[in-house]
């Protein structure tokens, strides 16, 4: 199981990312908050096992991130 915190120090920036898997936390800090959901995306396919080469279905059925 995964966990992320996204936290803004100040309402401008910077951001902070921490998540939580059972290793323990991964916490980074980022100019904007849409570069640390981009990080955020990563090291969760990471730790979750994503493949590049097996399609991503969201729980609808829809692949993810298809046009």
């Amino acid at each position: 199981m995964v966990r992320s915190e996204l936290l803004a120090m100040s309402p401008s920036g910077p951001f902070r990312l921490a998540v939580h898997h059972p290793n323990g936390p991964i916490v980074e800090y980022f100019d904007s908050a849409i570069a640390a959901m981009v990080r955020q995306a990563e090291i969760e396919d990471s730790l979750c096992g994503y493949r590049p080469d097996v399609p991503r279905v969201a729980s609808s059925g829809a692949p993810v991130g298809s046009a």
